[in-house]
């Protein structure tokens, strides 16, 4: 009978342990890591404002962290908004190449926005693609950190009351952390942190539409970023904060136009018979961009 007692509590010890996900861990960047933020409008807006970077950057501030921002809006697990002229799996493998050269050390995934307004029906699609996704990145060996989707703000007539969009925005949120733990990854909850739930009289605060963040609402997310992995910010001067946020944008400015040019079609796409041979200009944006890293640095390391 004491065997069996031992034996079940060496079980029930090695079982829990397994089941430790990544949220308990001490999150930790090094110097020099790579951080690729990945995933649909609520990624993209992020590079205008700084936010979410300057919370990594200021927790790790002698790591000098470089940032690569590859959201697209509209975008889904399936890449639906990177196929431009080409079929949306040309553009999922265009996009795995694309993060798998960039050599990334953390890659933190902003889905499930948009796949929401299939409703629960669209749940089971979803989780099968995630999961694909997050086996596909797999081998770059880059910790995963999932972001869940935040609920809508009431913008009040004639905008749509958000109330049933909130809830299936819910049901994929809970998908994403059960994913989360389920692969020991970790888990943003931007769902019931971020927008509290739209009641009484119609109102935006951290929203312009309802829907698309603020500056305000970028900085909140990037508190609740810092909370949920443990991060301990060093706070930064007004001035020097600013400087730091106006250089972040000019950076991923540059970027942007480096691996995403307006002109993208006739430089890299089905017309570059036509203008390909300018294609040779896009690598010329990478000084510029390491030289705003480089006084992003400086600034971060000066306080």
């Amino acid at each position: 009978m004491k065997q069996r007692l031992s034996l079940l509590l060496l079980f029930f010890v090695f079982g829990t342990t397994q089941q430790v996900s990544a949220e308990t861990q001490l999150f930790e960047l090094k110097t020099g890591d790579r951080v690729i933020f990945l995933g649909n409008t609520l990624i993209e807006r992020a590079q205008k404002f700084g936010n979410w970077e300057s919370v990594f950057l200021r927790s790790f501030p002698q790591s000098k962290l470089s940032f690569r921002n590859l959201g697209w809006s509209a975008d889904t697990v399936w890449a639906e908004s990177r196929g431009i002229f080409d079929p949306p799996a040309v553009g999922y493998q265009r996009m795995l190449t694309q993060v798998k050269d960039l050599k990334p050390n953390m890659i933190l995934l902003g889905y499930g926005g948009n796949e929401a307004y299939a409703g629960k029906a669209g749940l089971l699609a979803f989780q099968k693609q995630l999961e694909k996704l997050i086996a596909d990145l797999k081998p770059t060996g880059a910790k995963i950190v999932i972001l869940s989707p935040h609920r809508s703000e009431y913008a009040g007539h004639p905008l749509p009351d958000p109330k049933s969009h909130n809830q299936d925005l819910k049901l994929y949120s809970n998908l994403l952390q059960e994913t989360a733990m389920r692969g020991n990854h970790y888990f943003i909850d931007l769902y019931t942190k971020l927008i509290p739930e739209p009641a009484g009289k119609p109102q935006l605060k951290w929203t312009t539409n309802g829907i698309h963040l603020t500056d305000a609402g970028y900085q909140k997310a990037a508190e609740i970023i810092a909370a949920d992995l443990g991060l301990r910010p060093v706070i930064l001067s007004p001035d020097t904060m600013h400087k730091v946020k106006e250089l972040t944008f000019e950076k991923n400015r540059h970027y942007f136009h480096n691996w995403r040019p307006q002109n993208i079609t006739y430089l890299l796409g089905f017309r570059k018979h036509e203008q390909g041979q300018n294609a040779k200009e896009l690598p010329q944006f990478i000084p510029l961009i390491e030289k705003n890293e480089t006084a992003i640095h400086r600034l971060i390391l000066s306080q």
